[in-house]
């Protein structure tokens, strides 16, 4: 007897003779080949271009305008008499005509009399009663993004959210520029060795006004603080300043300023794979 399979030529059995020719469908399946292995694209990194397309998004999410039309459906319909206006006074002379009992003498009523009569039944047309239909909460074309943009600053560590709320979203709330600077001495203290308490003192002092002077410089490129101004909130002398503290504001800066950096490459890789449109807000 001889088998036909499906993947080689007709083989013989081993049964028993058997008379005539016979023929037996095999359904043995080849072995698949083994799957080829997909090697995932690598995720491009995060540049200094993507982080301020970032800072332009939690920009217009927070602070800008929503450019939705308010004035189809606002006000009621003006009232108009225009199709009436004239139909009323020329009958009016009908209207005062009044045939007397007994007799073909037609006497006359008033004219003020028939008018106030004729008041409550002279038929009014107006254009509209009621305002037109509109959407109970009219909404920006920009305003699923910007809800998209709001949820994921949430959705980082509070570290992060303290300071991209406080240093783009102008948040005036006290926790987020708290935030901020807990965020900057956790990271810069352990980098300043071992220095007297009064020193300590007044380098903790210099990190709120180092949140407050890079917030400025992110958002407008311009010193808030400048040298000379530190150095009098100090109380220490021009050399001392040069020598000790100028290095001491600088490398608050400089751990400030890579935390803003961590912060927008946190929220680029949030937002990765959404597509979002940039347009020029005002801001």
């Amino acid at each position: 007897m001889e088998t036909l399979s499906l993947s080689s030529r007709p083989a013989r059995s081993s049964a028993g003779p058997v008379s005539g020719a016979v023929y037996v469908l095999d359904h043995t399946e080849s072995p698949a080949k083994p799957a080829a292995k997909i090697k995932p694209r690598p995720l491009p990194e995060v540049i200094e271009h993507d982080r301020a397309i970032m800072r332009d998004l939690v920009l217009g999410a927070f602070l800008g305008a929503q450019h939705f039309r308010e004035d189809d459906g606002k006000f009621v319909g003006q009232y108009t008499t225009e199709n009436t206006r004239e139909a009323f006074p020329a009958h009016l002379e009908a209207l005062r005509e009044c045939p007397a009992e007994g007799g073909d003498h037609v006497g006359r009523l008033p004219a003020a009399y028939v008018a106030s009569l004729a008041k409550g039944t002279t038929r009014v047309i107006a254009s509209e009663t009621r305002p037109k239909k509109k959407a109970s909460i009219p909404l920006g074309p920009l305003a699923f993004q910007d809800a998209h943009v709001v949820r994921a600053v949430a959705g980082l560590p509070p570290e992060l959210q303290h300071w991209i709320r406080y240093a783009y979203a102008d948040s005036k709330v006290w926790d987020d520029e708290a935030g901020a600077v807990a965020a900057l001495w956790a990271r810069h203290e352990p980098t300043l060795g071992k220095i007297q308490a009064k020193t300590l003192q007044k380098v903790r002092s210099l990190a709120h006004l180092a949140v407050q002077d890079v917030k400025r410089a992110a958002n407008c490129g311009k010193v808030l603080h400048q040298p000379a101004r530190l150095q009098q909130l100090l109380g220490v002398t021009v050399a001392n300043w040069d020598k000790h503290w100028a290095g001491r504001w600088q490398a608050l800066r400089e751990t400030l300023l890579e935390l803003d950096r961590e912060a927008l490459t946190a929220l680029c890789k949030a937002m990765r794979g959404y597509g979002f449109v940039l347009l020029d807000r005002g801001l």
